[in-house]
Protein backbone atom coordinates (compact mmCIF):
# COMPACT_ATOMS: atom_id res chain seq x y z
CA UNK A 1 0.00 0.00 0.00
CA UNK A 2 0.66 3.47 -0.69
CA UNK A 3 1.95 6.12 1.53
CA UNK A 4 1.42 9.95 0.71
CA UNK A 5 1.97 12.65 2.84
CA UNK A 6 -0.79 15.61 3.43
CA UNK A 7 0.11 18.72 4.06
CA UNK A 8 -3.18 20.42 5.30
CA UNK A 9 -3.94 23.25 8.13
CA UNK A 10 -4.54 20.76 11.44
CA UNK A 11 -7.96 22.05 11.52
CA UNK A 12 -8.94 20.46 7.95
CA UNK A 13 -6.69 16.75 8.68
CA UNK A 14 -8.57 16.09 11.63
CA UNK A 15 -11.77 15.72 9.61
CA UNK A 16 -9.68 13.04 7.41
CA UNK A 17 -10.51 10.24 9.61
CA UNK A 18 -14.30 10.85 9.77
CA UNK A 19 -14.31 11.52 5.79
CA UNK A 20 -12.49 8.00 5.63
CA UNK A 21 -14.75 6.22 7.74
CA UNK A 22 -17.41 8.04 6.16
CA UNK A 23 -16.48 6.78 2.90
CA UNK A 24 -16.00 3.20 3.74
CA UNK A 25 -19.76 3.02 5.43
CA UNK A 26 -20.93 4.78 1.91
CA UNK A 27 -18.61 1.46 -0.14
CA UNK A 28 -20.70 -1.15 2.34
CA UNK A 29 -24.11 0.36 2.05
CA UNK A 30 -23.95 1.10 -1.72
CA UNK A 31 -22.62 -2.87 -2.23
CA UNK A 32 -25.51 -3.61 -0.06
CA UNK A 33 -28.42 -1.96 -2.03
CA UNK A 34 -26.72 -3.28 -5.04
CA UNK A 35 -26.63 -6.72 -3.38
CA UNK A 36 -30.76 -6.15 -3.31
CA UNK A 37 -30.91 -4.88 -6.76
CA UNK A 38 -31.26 -1.14 -5.62
CA UNK A 39 -29.34 2.37 -5.97
CA UNK A 40 -29.30 5.35 -4.15
CA UNK A 41 -29.25 8.53 -5.75
CA UNK A 42 -29.21 12.48 -4.15
CA UNK A 43 -32.78 14.02 -4.55
CA UNK A 44 -30.59 17.66 -4.79
CA UNK A 45 -34.07 19.09 -4.79
CA UNK A 46 -35.53 17.53 -1.89
CA UNK A 47 -32.10 16.69 -0.49
CA UNK A 48 -33.09 13.26 0.89
CA UNK A 49 -31.32 10.29 -0.52
CA UNK A 50 -33.87 7.99 -2.86
CA UNK A 51 -33.69 4.16 -2.96
CA UNK A 52 -34.89 2.79 -5.52
CA UNK A 53 -34.48 -0.49 -8.21
CA UNK A 54 -31.69 -0.56 -9.85
CA UNK A 55 -32.06 0.63 -13.70
CA UNK A 56 -31.60 -2.80 -14.72
CA UNK A 57 -34.86 -3.80 -13.10
CA UNK A 58 -37.05 -0.66 -14.08
CA UNK A 59 -35.89 -0.48 -17.92
CA UNK A 60 -36.72 -2.05 -20.94
CA UNK A 61 -34.30 -3.80 -23.01
CA UNK A 62 -35.66 -1.99 -25.98
CA UNK A 63 -36.13 1.00 -24.25
CA UNK A 64 -32.10 0.72 -22.87
CA UNK A 65 -31.20 0.16 -26.49
CA UNK A 66 -32.87 3.55 -27.56
CA UNK A 67 -31.32 5.07 -24.84
CA UNK A 68 -27.49 3.91 -25.24
CA UNK A 69 -28.07 5.31 -28.90
CA UNK A 70 -29.17 8.49 -27.88
CA UNK A 71 -26.58 9.02 -25.24
CA UNK A 72 -23.91 7.58 -28.01
CA UNK A 73 -25.06 10.82 -30.66
CA UNK A 74 -25.00 13.48 -27.99
CA UNK A 75 -22.05 15.68 -28.08
CA UNK A 76 -19.10 15.42 -24.95
CA UNK A 77 -21.41 19.14 -23.81
CA UNK A 78 -24.56 17.50 -24.21
CA UNK A 79 -23.24 14.82 -22.49
CA UNK A 80 -22.04 16.15 -19.64
CA UNK A 81 -24.97 18.46 -19.35
CA UNK A 82 -27.65 15.63 -19.07
CA UNK A 83 -25.19 13.70 -16.35
CA UNK A 84 -25.25 16.46 -14.35
CA UNK A 85 -28.96 17.11 -14.79
CA UNK A 86 -29.54 13.51 -13.63
CA UNK A 87 -27.21 13.89 -10.59
CA UNK A 88 -24.95 10.59 -11.93
CA UNK A 89 -22.39 9.38 -13.77
CA UNK A 90 -24.28 6.74 -15.38
CA UNK A 91 -25.50 7.22 -19.00
CA UNK A 92 -28.56 5.28 -18.70
CA UNK A 93 -29.86 7.69 -15.59
CA UNK A 94 -29.49 10.71 -18.15
CA UNK A 95 -31.11 8.88 -20.58
CA UNK A 96 -33.97 8.73 -17.28
CA UNK A 97 -33.52 12.45 -16.74
CA UNK A 98 -33.76 13.41 -20.73
CA UNK A 99 -37.16 11.02 -20.26
CA UNK A 100 -38.77 12.48 -17.49
CA UNK A 101 -38.51 16.06 -19.17
CA UNK A 102 -35.82 17.74 -17.72
CA UNK A 103 -35.34 20.91 -19.61
CA UNK A 104 -32.64 20.57 -22.29
CA UNK A 105 -29.62 22.15 -22.94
Amino acid sequence: MATHKITAPAEALSEVPAVIAGSVNLLRFSEALARAGLIGRHDADRGVLVIEPALAVRVSPADALVGMSWFNGLSQSERSYWLEAAGSACPADAWHAFQSGVPGP
